[in-house]
């Protein structure tokens, strides 16, 4: 805001001194000048040098990955080796004109375009057309398009004979961090490089160079947080650190890169991994209430955990041979340490609930209840047991079990209790009393021995319910063995046989069923008989009568009124679909 004059009948505004101009930030200034300085990027660096000594340079490469790794320096650094006076080379000298023209964005032959803002066919027409003019001054005219994706399908199909087969000193560049969204066509008209995300401590040493140069200081562990929260985008890395520059005035903390993101120091993140390992969730609430944890950004706590845990898994899984560890040096030997008391399993499922965690994080307005919750129930890991483990479990109590002992009945399975016997009646006075005869079976019946299954069969069908006893129903049962039986289905049965061939707990059902009914165990196999020959001319097929859409109307109408079937569409959310045409259909007049 401008300053005025109070002294004087007619006030003049004073200027504001003017702020520093002319700063540049830290990830333009420190672009790569050189193949050599493309960190992270060294098998495409070594194959775009060598395509220029081989003499064998393309006319269209596609540079893809993610954001921030060099795709458009690296087509600035190969457009300055192609047009350097001194080249073709892939060691430009940057101090000819192009070179410095084609760095400070100036050069009028290479052309730099945003694909997002340049998406209609108009915008391609028009490169084409000025595709055929020779250059102004270079040897090749190079149009880098930026975010090659985002143009529209009519615009990839206007360029693609030009793609094909540009002029001799055309060159196309497309980088783009979405290649999946670009036609096939164009794809096999282009060499394709990708760009890989760059580790965290290769990001920590050239941000390290990059303090030096700038005059300040900083702590490794600082740096170190700025590269793992960069997430392998070394532009992004450069902009949180000029931004971590601006925060302080002295020499770069980690607890000030700690305030800056709003992330949880490491005695925060260790103190609550010890206690969600220790099974104590009353620690885990205190430490999110103290000062730390409550200013705490939850985002990047759930971040901070997910690393935690995924160490632990790296430790469990590779030994200390395996991938980088994400930890501080500080704390490293604390995660081992906690690590080798977990099993695999179950440090891998606290990370689902991590994921979880995180992401309900985008959707939710109460992130804090998310972050407790996720943690709380880290903290109860120990008392859930896998599906894995206990199937195994059940596998091994059944394995120990007698092979021949007596099948445990089941509610659904036990036979009603006979009706008792009225009392008997007393003999009239002076009568001879005559003892009753005993029941032809009172003599204790010596313990029954293993059913026929033919003769369980039935049974089964019945415990078994309607939906899988229905389907075993319409086969027959054929004794195959001792202790193997096998249910033949005809050919106008295959929905069922594929029903229960499709599912091994359905098989498994029946297996148990007819095992605890027989006494025995059996193996049960699924067979499907031939079915008749197909129809012939001489032996035609006979038509099948056509369905009476009125009819099936009308019968599904009847099912939805009847109650069991209206409180089962109640409890299981569904509707009938289809009904016979025959179904609880009234009964003609006269009819018995």
């Amino acid at each position: 805001m401008a300053k005025t004059r109070t002294d004087g009948k007619n006030p003049k505004p004073e200027p504001e001194p003017a702020p520093p101009s002319g700063y540049t930030v830290l990830a333009r200034r420190y672009r790569p000048q050189a193949f050599g300085a493309l960190v992270g990027q060294e098998a495409t660096a070594k194959a775009l040098a060598n395509a220029i000594r081989s003499n064998r340079v393309g006319h269209a490469y596609l540079f893809t990955g993610p954001r921030g790794v060099g795709k458009t320096s690296t087509a600035r650094l190969f457009a300055r080796a192609l047009n350097c006076e001194n080249g073709p080379t892939p060691e430009p000298c940057g101090a000819c004109g192009p070179c410095r023209d084609i760095t400070a964005g100036e050069e009028v032959d290479v052309i730099e375009i945003d694909a997002a803002s340049h998406t209609g066919v108009d915008n391609i027409r028009e490169l084409r057309a000025n595709a055929g003019y020779l250059p102004a001054r270079c040897r090749f005219k190079i149009y880098i398009i930026d975010e090659v994706h985002m143009l529209s399908g009519s615009s990839f199909n206007a360029l693609l004979k030009t793609l094909e087969e540009p002029p001799a000193h055309v060159k196309f560049i497309f980088a783009t961090t979405e290649y999946h969204k670009i036609p096939a066509t164009v794809l096999s008209r282009c060499q394709r490089f990708d760009f890989r995300a760059i580790g965290a401590g290769t990001i920590a040493s050239l941000l390290a160079d990059i303090v030096a140069k700038e005059g300040r200081e900083a702590e490794p562990a600082a740096l170190a947080l700025v590269a793992r929260q960069a997430a392998g985008s070394m532009r992004d890395a450069q902009s949180l650190l000029d931004q971590a520059l601006a925060f302080t005035t002295g020499t770069l903390t980690a607890q000030a890169v700690h305030d800056l993101l709003g992330s949880g120091n490491d005695t925060l993140v260790a103190g609550l991994a010890s206690a969600a390992l220790s099974e104590k969730p009353d620690e885990v609430l205190r430490l999110l209430d103290t000062p730390e944890g409550m200013a705490v950004n939850p985002a990047q706590l759930l971040e901070q955990m997910a690393s935690w845990w995924r160490d632990m898994m790296v430790v469990l899984a590779a030994g200390d041979s395996g991938p980088e560890l994400d930890v501080t040096p500080r704390y490293r030997d604390t995660l081992v340490a906690s690590a080798k008391g977990r099993d695999l399993e179950s440090v891998m499922a606290g990370l689902e609930v991590l994921d979880h965690a995180i992401g309900r994080l985008r959707n939710t307005a109460h992130p804090r209840l998310v972050v407790e919750l996720a943690l709380v129930r880290l903290s109860r890991l120990g008392n859930v047991v896998g599906v894995a483990q206990l199937a195994q479990s059940l596998a091994q109590q059944r394995a120990s079990a007698p092979a021949q002992a007596a099948p445990v009945p089941r509610p659904s399975l036990a036979p009603r209790p006979p009706a008792p016997e009225p009392p008997p009646k007393k003999a009239p006075a002076g009568d001879r009393a005559v003892p009753p005869e005993p029941p032809a079976d009172a003599t204790p019946a010596a313990p029954a021995g293993p059913r026929p299954a033919r003769e369980v069969w039935p049974e089964v069908i019945t415990a078994l319910g309607p939906m899988l006893g229905g389907r075993a129903a319409a086969a027959s049962l054929v004794v195959r063995g001792p202790a193997a039986v096998a249910l033949v289905f005809p050919p106008s049965a295959r929905a069922a046989f594929e029903y229960l061939q499709g599912s091994a707990p359905r098989l498994a059902k029946i297996v148990e069923t007819l095992s605890q009914l027989t006494g025995s165990s059996h193996a049960v196999n699924l067979e499907l008989e031939h079915g008749p020959a197909a129809a012939t001319p001489e032996n035609p097929k006979p038509e099948e009568p056509r369905a009476n859409p009125m009819a099936r109307r009308l019968a599904k109408e009847r099912a939805e009124e009847i109650p069991l079937v209206m409180r089962a569409m109640e409890v299981l959310k569904a509707t009938v679909v289809q009904a016979d045409e025959d179904f609880a259909k009234p009964p003609e007049p006269g009819s018995p």
